[in-house]
């Protein structure tokens, strides 16, 4: 049980600070690999998939109509999965500015609807955004610039969270959990590549992206991979920025979360083989470490705990541990409810850690049912 006690800690450990500080090590000891950017102008096509969006897509279309990229370069597409509102209507009132509507009578999600436009795509880099997210004026040209480097095969925007009115205590995990995400994303891309994108704005080169991708799987995993295995990196860039906002229901963020766990563990499973560092070196570690130690957290929690609860029988220093623990669980808790009073910013962040890792957790039982979630529903603020 001490064994057992020992390695789930250290899994802990390692997987929210043991991996950046090997991250940082590895800076030290491994150059970095510089991007070649420059203006770059290829004809792109921009593609927002969207479900019922009348409340958000006007927006998004304004910006991306009104980016600094030139508009005889690019063409705008909105996937419409079977809207029964207003979307359309909508998308089709911004057809003098070039935007196209691209309309499904069924449910398919994004993955099938990809599928379904890229033959009729015009563009060498296609740049994927979601309908509720806004972007900046130069985010486009800024994101389209990495690929005047040819080993540059993907291109990830960042994602910036802004809270919808007053902030809400899982709004604020969320903040301070995608600020931690910034700093190991730049040290990933500078040596290596990316695991990962955010599906709110990312570009890939269209011969590159993987037309045979499952329906269930997340595009901003398995698109990275692929490329990788391409030959090709994927970076991170700062300066394409996108706004979202946060969360504000319990309820939707823990559905969002089981959504995304259950579809990067479909996805790792269909990839397996990138785990293998003997192949794909870095890289390999980098998911390993960011993506499958992250997943194995809520079930190093719960090994910690009953080895700990076993251990207190018989050791005072494991009851001392054990009764720590329920109180870190109980501040948690708390937390969630003090947050409302007064600033608590301890116990919200506590209370985040848990929400995340019980979403993930049933987000793993979900994936071993053999669940999968093709459409998706947007969160609304």
């Amino acid at each position: 049980m001490r064994n057992l006690f020992y390695l789930s800690f250290l899994g802990i450990v390692y997987a929210y600070f043991g991996y950046p500080l090997l991250m940082i090590v590895i800076s030290k000891l491994k150059k970095s690999k510089p991007i070649q950017k420059g203006a770059f102008t290829p004809f792109i096509s921009i593609v927002i998939p969207a479900y019922n969006e009348e409340k958000n897509i006007g927006a998004k279309l304004k910006d991306f109509v009104n980016s600094s990229y030139p508009h005889d370069k690019m063409e705008i597409f909105v996937i419409s999965d079977a809207s029964t509102d207003r979307t359309n209507e909508i998308v089709e009132g911004f057809a003098d500015k070039g935007v196209k509507l691209f309309k499904l009578q069924e449910r398919s999600g994004k993955i099938a609807a990809y599928r379904k436009i890229l033959p009729i795509l015009k563009g060498e880099i296609i740049v994927f955004s979601d309908a509720t997210s806004l972007i900046s004026y130069n985010s486009i040209q800024n994101l389209i610039n990495n690929f005047n480097d040819k080993s540059v095969g993907c291109a990830g925007g960042l994602l910036v969270y802004i809270n919808p009115g007053k902030a809400t205590v899982v709004g604020k995990g969320e903040k301070k959990y995608w600020s931690y995400e910034k700093r190991i994303r730049d040290l990933e891309s500078s040596l290596c590549s990316l695991p990962s994108v955010s599906g709110t704005l990312y570009a890939v080169r269209k011969n590159l992206y993987p037309m045979e991708m499952k329906d269930y799987l997340a595009d901003d995993l398995i698109v990275p991979i692929k490329v990788k295995k391409s030959g090709y990196r994927t970076v991170f860039e700062r300066e394409a920025t996108c706004k979202d906002y946060t969360t504000t229901d319990i309820k939707e963020e823990m559905s969002k979360r089981i959504r995304i766990t259950a579809q990067n563990l479909s996805g790792l499973a269909e990839e397996s083989d990138i785990l293998n560092p003997f192949r794909y070196g870095l890289f390999s570690i980098i998911i390993i470490s960011h993506k499958v130690f992250r997943l194995l957290v809520p079930i190093f929690l719960i090994l910690i705990f009953i080895a700990s609860a076993i251990m207190a029988y018989y050791s005072t220093a494991f009851l001392i541990i054990l009764l720590l623990q329920v109180l870190f669980y109980a501040v948690g808790i708390l937390g969630y409810f003090i947050n409302k009073i007064i600033k608590f910013s301890l116990g919200n962040s506590i209370f985040y850690f848990c929400l995340s890792n019980l979403s993930i957790l049933l987000g793993i039982a979900k994936f071993i049912k053999g669940t999968k979630f093709a459409t998706w529903q947007t969160v609304r603020v």
